[in-house]
C-alpha cells in the first residue's frame, strides 16, 4: 500500500510496508558475523527513509521511475533513500527476511549500481570473505604502495646515499614491489575466480583446466614475499619505521631457486606454462558456449577487486612472471660492488633463476609436442594401417605409446617427377609418413614405399 515503485528483481532489499510506529521503534539485531551487523546498524530508525547496503560502490543513480535515489557515501557503501510522495510510507525492514535474502546474493561489487527497471542485473553485496581479500591485499601492499624506495623513506635519509646505492636500493624494491602485484593476482585467482567458480558453478575438474596449480604457486610466492618483508624489516634505521637499507638480498633469491622450494617452482610452473594456450582457448569456449559462465564472469569483471582483471589477462601475467626475475636480478647485480658475498649470491641465483626457465621451457616444449601428437592421432582416418615387413601391422592406436620429436611437411618427389605433400612425423623409435585424404591423414602410398620406417639399426644417408 505504498508509492514505492521497484523492479521485480529488486523487491527483495525494501523495507516491509507497515504503518506499525510499534515495529518502527524496535530494531532486530540478528546472530549473523560482524561484517553483516554493520548492514544492519545502518538502517538508522532516525532516519527511516534510508536503508544501507554494505560493499555497493557505485556512482549516483536515479532509477526511472522507481521512486528511488542511489548514492554513494564513502568507499564502500551505497545507501537508497525513498523519494516517493507523500503516500510513502518507509519502515524497518523485518530482519529475518532481509537475513534470508543475504544469503542469495553471492558477490561484492564496488562499481556502478543501476536501478533501471531495464536491468536484468542482480545486486552484488559484499560479504565477509570478499572483505577478507580485500583485507588481505591491503595488507600486502603496506609499506610498498609508493612508487620507489628514494620516495618511500624520508627525504634527508635518502639525500645521505650515494647515487650507486639509491640506484640498488631502488632496483631491490621494485623485486619486492612486483612480487606483492603478482601475489595479489595469483589472489584474485584462487580467492575470487575459483571460489566463486566452485561455490556458484559447483566446478572442481572445470578449475583445474582454467587455472591449475594456482593454490600452490600463491604459497610458493606469499612466502617469497614475506622473506622480502621481513628483510626490510630486519634492514630499519633504528628509532624509523620507514628509513631501511638492505644490504643483502641474493640469499632470499638462492633459496626461493634451489632445493625443494626450486623443484616446487620448475614442477609448478612447468605445469602452468605448459597448460596456457589450452586455458586461455578453454576459457573462450566457455565464453561462447555457457551462459552462467559468462554472467559469472561479467559480474566478477564488474568488481573492482579485480581491478578489470579477466581470467585471461591473469594467466598471461602469471606465466610471464617467472621471465621478469632475470633483468630484475642483472640491474641489482650491476649495482652491487664486485667480490661483496651479496654480489656472489647474486650471482649464484641468476644461474639458478636461469636454469629455472630453461626447465620451464623444456617442459612447455614436451607439453605442445604431447598435444600436437594428440591432434595428429585425432585426424587419423580410423581404418588407415599399413603392414611392417616383420609381419606386424602399424596402426592408429601404436602412435599413442610414443613421443613426438619433430614433425613438418615436406615434398616427395614420386617416380613420375610429380610432388606430393607428404606431413613427416618423428617419433621415438619410428618416422611416419602421412598424406591428407578428405581431411583425415592416411599411412602414404606413394610409389609403393614403406609410410612407416622404423629407426632401429637404421642406415642414413
Amino acid at each position: 500500500d505504498c508509492a514505492v515503485n521497484v523492479h521485480k528483481n529488486c523487491k527483495t532489499l525494501l523495507p516491509e510496508c507497515t504503518s506499525s510506529k510499534s515495529k518502527r521503534d524496535t530494531f532486530y539485531k540478528p546472530a549473523v558475523s560482524s561484517h553483516v551487523s554493520s548492514f544492519y546498524q545502518q538502517a538508522s530508525l532516525k532516519d527511516p527513509h534510508r536503508i544501507a547496503i554494505v560493499g555497493l560502490d557505485g556512482a549516483h543513480a536515479q532509477g526511472r521511475g522507481l521512486g528511488m535515489t542511489v548514492t554513494n557515501r564513502g568507499n564502500s557503501r551505497v545507501e537508497i533513500h525513498a523519494t516517493a510522495g507523500s503516500r510513502t510510507s518507509s519502515t524497518t525492514a523485518d530482519m529475518d527476511e532481509l537475513d534470508s535474502n543475504f544469503s542469495k546474493l553471492k558477490f561484492l561489487t564496488e562499481d556502478s549500481l543501476s536501478l533501471a527497471p531495464s536491468s536484468t542485473e542482480s545486486f552484488f553485496v559484499e560479504e565477509a570473505i570478499y572483505a577478507s581479500v580485500r583485507s588481505e591485499l591491503e595488507a600486502d601492499a603496506v609499506e610498498l604502495e609508493t612508487e620507489s624506495w628514494s620516495s618511500a623513506v624520508e627525504p634527508p635519509f635518502a639525500r645521505k646515499q650515494k647515487k650507486e646505492v639509491i640506484k640498488r636500493q631502488d632496483v631491490i624494491y621494485e623485486l619486492m614491489q612486483t612480487e606483492m602485484h603478482h601475489v595479489r593476482t595469483l589472489k584474485i585467482m584462487l580467492k575470487v575466480y575459483c571460489r566463486a567458480l566452485r561455490e556458484e558453478l559447483h566446478w572442481n575438474k572445470e578449475i583445474n583446466q582454467l587455472l591449475p596449480c594456482v593454490d600452490e604457486l600463491l604459497e610458493l610466492h606469499g612466502q617469497f614475499l614475506t622473506r622480502f618483508k621481513e628483510r626490510r624489516k630486519e634492514s630499519l634505521e633504528e628509532g624509523s619505521d620507514r628509513n631501511y637499507f638492505i644490504q643483502k638480498i641474493g640469499d632470499i633469491l638462492v633459496q626461493q631457486f634451489s632445493g625443494d622450494t626450486g623443484a616446487r617452482m620448475e614442477d609448478k610452473y612447468g605445469v602452468f606454462c605448459s597448460q596456457h594456450n589450452r586455458a586461455v582457448s578453454y576459457y573462450k569456449f566457455l565464453m561462447r558456449e555457457n551462459k552462467k559462465f559468462q554472467n559469472l564472469m561479467k559480474k566478477i569483471g564488474n568488481s573492482s577487486i579485480v581491478r578489470r582483471l579477466g581470467v585471461p589477462e591473469c594467466i598471461l601475467l602469471v606465466t610471464q612472471r617467472i621471465t621478469k626475475y632475470p633483468v630484475l636480478v642483472e640491474r641489482i647485480i650491476k649495482n652491487t660492488e664486485e667480490g661483496t658475498e651479496d654480489y656472489e649470491a647474486l650471482t649464484q641465483a641468476l644461474t639458478l633463476i636461469k636454469e629455472t626457465i630453461t626447465e620451464i621451457d623444456l617442459r612447455v616444449h614436451r607439453s605442445e609436442k604431447g598435444q600436437r601428437l594428440v591432434e595428429i592421432i585425432a585426424k587419423m582416418e580410423p581404418k588407415s594401417s599399413v603392414k611392417l615387413k616383420n609381419g606386424m601391422t602399424f596402426r592408429k592406436h601404436n602412435m599413442e605409446n610414443r613421443q613426438l620429436l619433430h614433425d613438418g611437411m615436406l615434398y616427395w618427389k614420386t617416380a613420375s617427377g610429380r610432388l606430393k605433400d607428404i606431413l613427416a612425423v618423428l617419433l621415438t623409435d619410428v618416422l611416419l609418413l602421412l598424406q591428407e585424404k578428405d581431411q583425415k591423414y592416411i599411412f602414404s602410398s606413394v610409389d609403393a614405399k614403406p609410410p612407416v620406417i622404423s629407426l632401429q639399426k637404421l642406415i642414413v644417408r
